[in-house]
């Protein structure tokens, strides 16, 4: 990832907002949350975006985030959220084995070069406890492109007419299942869209939702 300007990134787009609505149900239905001793991992947490929800359902000394920019992890702690902290690219990242309960991976996953991928997954593995869980979100390619087009004619977002410039690979619900077959456990869900409505199909899903099992 160090080839692409991730602090010129953090400074043209925020990433804060609302946490998808299909999240939640997941969440809930594959993550022991009523559990408050669970220790959490936001990685490529962005600007903070959720925390504000784990933080409903989990000690805050045990919600952590990883960033690899030094603008958003400043924000995240402006926030008030303590465990966060940098990480450089392709590093062994700073936990020890078998510590984490759960990972969140939202929309990180197209942002890292396909040769690189793999390191991580091996590291969320080591990093995840036995019965550990990782929640990902990721566009659907290429019907994600057709959803953008609809938002440039439909909603007049001119800005969706090129394709995020940080998004260096492009999976769909095939290539996606291959990659994380490092897991024991990968289930794929589509999160619907206009198109989806019509053709309930997974290839019409704007993006794809995965719950891998250690």
């Amino acid at each position: 990832m160090a080839y692409l300007d991730f602090e010129k990134y953090a400074e043209e787009k925020s990433m804060k907002g609302s946490i998808p609505n299909i999240y939640p149900r997941y969440f809930k239905k594959y993550v022991a949350y009523k559990d408050k001793d669970l220790k959490i991992l936001d990685f490529g947490c962005g600007d903070g975006k959720y925390f504000p929800f784990f933080r409903q359902y989990f000690q805050e000394n045990n919600i952590f985030g990883v960033e690899i920019s030094d603008i958003r992890v400043e924000r995240c702690k402006n926030e008030g959220w303590k465990n966060v902290q940098k990480i450089d690219p392709l590093k062994k990242l700073p936990f020890e084995d078998n510590f984490f309960d759960m990972i969140n991976f939202d929309q990180v996953i197209e942002h890292i070069k396909i040769s690189e991928i793999n390191f991580y997954l091996e590291e969320f593995r080591r990093i995840l406890k036995p019965e550990g869980t990782m929640i990902l979100t990721t566009p659907n390619y290429p019907i994600k492109r057709i959803y953008d087009i609809l938002n440039v004619v439909v909603k007049r977002d001119f800005k969706k007419i090129k394709d995020d410039p940080t998004h260096v690979s492009f999976y769909n619900f095939r290539n996606l299942r291959e990659v994380l077959k490092i897991f024991s456990r990968v289930i794929l869900f589509p999160t619907g869209g206009f198109i989806y409505k019509k053709l309930p199909i997974d290839f019409f899903s704007n993006k794809i939702i995965g719950i891998c099992k250690k």
